[in-house]
C-alpha cells in the first residue's frame, strides 16, 4: 500500500500552478521551478521505493515460551543492502493485553543509511497464562526529504505461550497419598533396594543406593540391584477450572487461574518426582474443541508439554459436558489404580460416578480446591485446601493416618 503526505500532495499542486502559470505568463524561470520541483519529488518517489523493494526485516523468534511474570526479550532487525539511504524508518508494534508496558504500541523511529542495519529490541514483562498472538508489526519508511510515506506489514505474527505459575509443594503431600493407597491394599511405598528381583552390571544413570558390594567384590565390577518395580505410583490430574454451577453465571477469572496453578504445580511436583503422570483438561484448548485427556507417562520431558496445554486452555462457564467424555476415556485405559488428584474450585456433582467407579477399582480420590466452604457430594479419601501466601494442606482425610 502505497500513499502520499498532504505535503507531498500538496507540493505536487504547487508545482502544477507555478508549471500554468509560468506558461501562461510565459515567464521561463517559474517553468523551470516547477519541472525542478517535479523531478525532485519524482526522484524522492523512486528511492523511496527502492529502499522500500531491497530492505530486509526478520525476528529473531516466532514461537516465544515464558514463565508467567518473566522479563523476556524480542527483537527484529532492519538491514538497508542498497548504496543509498532509506530515510526515516518507524515501526510499530501493537502489544496484547496480557503483557506489561507503559504504552499500548511499542515505537521505535530512527533513519537507516546505505549499507546499515539496525536492531530493535523490545522488553516485555509477562503477566497472565495464556497463548498470545502479537501481530504483524507496522513498517513506515518516509524518504530524505520527508515527501514520500510508505506503509507495509512486513513482518511475520509472533506467539508467546505464557506458563501459568507454580507454587511448592508440601514434602507429605505425595506421601499422604501412598499412605492412603496402603490402607486401600496398594503397594505404592518406595521401591526398597532390600527387595530385589536379580542383580545386573551398572549402567550410567543408575542411583548408587542400588549398588550390590558383595556381588560387586566377587565380579570386579560395579554391580547393580534389579529393583521391584510394581510398587509404582502413578497420578491422574484432572484440572476442571468450574467457578460457578450455573454455566450463565460466566466465570470467575480469579478462582479459574488458581486452579491453573494448582494443576501446574501438581504436574510438574509429580514428574519431577519420576511418577507416572497424566493430565486431563476439561477446557477447549486448540487442537481440542472438548479437552484433552491425556495417559500417564514418566519423564521431565513431557513437562513442557504439560505446562503449555495448561496455558492455551481456554475456560467457559460450559464444561461438564466435556467432563464426561473424558472421564470415560480414564475408565476405558484400564491403568493399575493410582491416585486421581481432582483440581477444581467447585466440585461437579458430574464427577461422583465416574469416580465412585475408579474408587472400586482401588484407586484413591483426592480433591485439590481453593474453596474452605465448597460441598462435595461425594466422600473423596483426602481434600486439600490452598490459599494465596500457605502451603497446601489436608483439610480432610478419610482415615487418621
Amino acid at each position: 500500500m502505497i500513499w502520499t503526505t498532504w505535503s507531498s500532495r500538496g507540493i505536487q499542486i504547487i508545482a502544477v500552478i507555478l508549471f500554468l502559470a509560468g506558461v501562461l505568463t510565459q515567464e521561463f524561470l517559474i517553468v523551470t521551478t516547477a519541472i525542478f520541483i517535479l523531478i525532485a519529488l519524482f526522484l524522492a518517489n523512486y528511492m523511496a521505493l527502492q529502499a522500500f523493494r531491497h530492505l530486509h526485516i526478520s525476528s529473531d523468534r516466532q514461537h516465544i515460551t515464558v514463565e508467567s511474570g518473566e522479563t523476556f526479550h524480542w527483537s527484529a532487525v532492519i538491514a538497508n543492502p542498497l548504496n543509498i539511504a532509506a530515510g526515516r524508518i518507524q515501526l510499530r508494534q501493537d502489544i496484547p493485553t496480557g503483557f506489561s508496558q507503559s504504552a499500548p504500541e511499542l515505537k521505535a523511529e530512527f533513519v537507516l543509511g546505505p549499507h546499515q542495519q539496525a536492531r530493535v529490541d523490545m522488553v516485555l514483562v509477562s503477566e497472565n497464562r495464556g497463548r498470545w498472538i502479537f501481530p504483524p508489526m507496522d513498517f513506515y519508511q518516509t524518504d530524505l526529504l520527508g515527501w514520500t510515506d510508505i506503509a507495509t506489514q512486513k513482518t511475520s505474527p509472533v506467539m508467546v505461550t505464557v506458563w501459568p505459575k507454580r507454587i511448592t509443594l508440601p514434602a507429605d503431600f505425595w506421601r499422604s497419598a501412598r499412605a492412603m493407597g496402603d490402607i486401600k491394599g496398594q503397594r505404592w511405598d518406595e521401591p526398597d533396594p532390600s527387595l530385589y528381583v536379580g542383580i545386573r552390571r551398572y549402567q550410567p544413570g543408575d542411583p548408587l543406593k542400588w549398588v550390590h558390594p558383595y556381588a560387586s567384590m566377587r565380579m570386579r565390577e560395579i554391580m547393580i540391584k534389579e529393583i521391584d518395580h510394581t510398587r509404582s505410583f502413578h497420578v491422574e490430574v484432572i484440572c476442571h477450572p468450574l467457578s460457578h454451577l450455573q454455566s450463565w453465571y460466566g466465570i470467575d477469572r480469579e478462582a479459574v487461574e488458581d486452579c491453573f496453578v494448582l494443576a501446574a504445580s501438581a504436574v510438574e511436583s509429580a514428574l519431577n518426582q519420576d511418577f507416572a503422570c497424566g493430565l486431563t483438561i476439561s477446557c477447549p484448548l486448540p487442537g481440542y474443541g472438548h479437552g484433552v485427556s491425556l495417559p500417564p507417562v514418566i519423564g521431565q520431558s513431557v513437562i513442557a508439554e504439560y505446562l503449555t496445554n495448561l496455558a492455551w486452555a481456554i475456560p467457559s462457564g460450559s464444561l461438564s459436558s466435556n467432563l464426561e467424555m473424558l472421564m470415560n476415556q480414564i475408565i476405558l485405559r484400564n491403568d493399575l489404580p493410582g491416585l486421581i488428584v481432582v483440581v477444581s474450585p467447585l466440585w461437579d456433582p458430574v464427577l461422583s460416578p465416574y469416580l465412585r467407579l475408579l474408587a472400586e477399582k482401588g484407586y484413591v480420590i483426592g480433591w485439590l480446591t481453593t474453596s474452605s466452604e465448597a460441598h462435595c457430594d461425594y466422600d473423596v479419601d483426602i481434600r486439600w485446601q490452598w490459599k494465596k501466601g500457605r502451603e497446601i494442606y489436608a483439610q480432610h482425610m478419610a482415615r487418621v493416618i
